[in-house]
């Protein structure tokens, strides 16, 4: 190893290490976005925010809360008694919940990397976990949830995701049962609050059972199982969650507009309404999400999907011609590609269904073969980098399922949705790219340099 390389790694053992980058990493956050602060309110900001008089008042807060999305609309509720419509409170309240996410996010990797190495190369661990959180941090891509404020939804609903699996991780090595149920109730009301700040945390449970599989139980299914009293609070929240609120609402919604509605109904028939459920003409607006939804079928949301996630890929690896509002084709068919429409500005061709279908099942046959491969490898580095790559390909999916399946939604593609997949993607990334760094430092420097 060259002296360099030595020294890097000394830089990584230090004491003093983890806060300084902590403090690093909100520091850069805060710079990257610090012309964002006077952004004014767009799009869905209006209905959601600017207009809904459900907000105006702090005694609306428990009405709010029983609502759908209700900790996001609670959270906004408090920002306008701090500062009314002044954006300035809204958006430091949204770099900041960023600045957490990234944060639990080097937490996350770096313990599922001491988890599969072990306490030998923890330089190693802070290292790819101080990429990791950097790349999702500064990802371009993170733009639309982190500055569209009416996304707090995303980063909220991302931030409980996170601190839910933190805390199932620390609940595998409780020390007394007490103390375990304790930390197992926790993750459940994580659970509760992440789903009611956007409905996308619907899928923790499986990210749960995953981690546990990969990171605690070592792919024994059995040892998966023994820990079923939590697994027993999540799927009962999981059904509770699908018969109280994706039934009635068709579907896992993206239209912050829906939530506005409903929020302000919540809050009860005195308040005014001024986004119900009609639209300006006195009709009902049409379903936003769900099987109702009109000119979309579950078929063609499916072969739709294909591509779009395929589009969040190469917007991952070339973040340009960034969107708020994709003009994306429906796809109407497995084997022909759809016509994007004249002047449509997208990074790749759209192509045929059936490709992008291959190149997914490519990915997801990686990831299988990566977590069988691992299992049998020993405590290496190859078997601590094949669960890690494992692990998140199947994460990047797991996230994205509920708005990239064949329930149809009516905008198909939106890059906050991409918000917390974001994470796989940088772990990939780093752990692949300090591979290749290392065999092209080894050729150079020699093991012994």
């Amino acid at each position: 190893m060259s002296r360099s390389v030595f020294r890097l790694e000394r830089i990584y053992s230090g004491r003093l290490f983890q806060p300084v980058f902590l403090l690093v990493l909100a520091a850069l956050i805060l710079l990257a976005y610090s012309n964002t602060f006077n952004a004014s309110f767009q799009f869905d900001d209006q209905p959601t925010i600017m207009e809904n008089e459900s907000l105006r008042s702090l005694g609306n807060v428990p009405a709010l809360l029983r609502g759908q999305r209700g900790v996001t609309m609670a959270s906004f509720a408090v920002n306008y008694a701090i500062g009314g419509l002044d954006v300035t409170g809204y958006h430091i309240v949204n770099v900041s919940i960023h600045v957490l996410n990234a944060m639990a996010a080097y937490f996350l990797v770096l313990g599922i990397f001491r988890k599969t190495k072990g306490a030998d190369d923890e330089p190693r661990a802070r290292k790819l976990a101080a990429f990791s959180a950097l790349i999702f941090a500064l990802h371009p891509v993170q733009t639309e949830a982190v500055t569209y404020i009416v996304q707090r939804m995303e980063s909220l609903a991302a931030l409980f995701y996170l601190l839910a699996v933190l805390v199932f991780r620390r609940s595998a090595s409780a020390s007394t049962p007490a103390k375990r149920g304790l930390l197992y109730a926790a993750t459940g009301v994580l659970y509760v609050l992440g789903f009611y700040s956007k409905e996308t945390a619907f899928t923790l449970p499986a990210a749960v059972f995953l981690y546990d599989l990969y990171f605690i139980s070592g792919g024994n299914i059995r040892r998966v199982f023994s820990r079923w009293p939590v697994y027993l609070i999540l799927i009962a929240l999981m059904v509770f969650f699908t018969v109280r609120d994706i039934v009635p609402l068709s579907g896992f919604g993206d239209m912050s507009r829906d939530s506005s509605i409903i929020a302000a109904q919540s809050a009860g028939p005195s308040l005014p309404v001024k986004h119900a459920a009609v639209d300006g003409h006195g009709g009902q607006f049409p379903a936003s999400a769900g099987f109702s939804v009109q000119g979309i079928s579950p078929r063609d949301y499916l072969f739709t999907q294909l591509n779009v996630l395929v589009y969040y890929i190469s917007l991952l690896f070339v973040p340009v011609n960034q969107n708020l509002d994709y003009d994306y084709p429906l796809a109407k068919s497995l084997f022909r590609a759809p016509e994007a429409r004249k002047g449509a500005v997208l990074n790749i061709p759209v192509l045929p269904p059936v490709v992008s279908l291959a190149i997914l099942l490519l990915i997801l046959a990686a990831g299988a073969y990566l977590f069988i491969r691992s299992k049998s490898a020993g405590e290496s580095g190859k078997r601590a980098d094949g669960m890690a790559v494992s692990f998140f390909i199947f994460w990047f999916f797991l996230i994205l399922a509920p708005t990239s399946s064949f329930i149809p939604i009516v905008d198909v593609i939106f890059e906050h949705r991409l918000y917390l997949s974001t994470l796989g993607f940088s772990v990939i990334f780093v752990v692949v790219a300090d591979r290749l760094l290392g065999a092209v430092a080894g050729r150079l420097f020699g093991r012994g340099g």
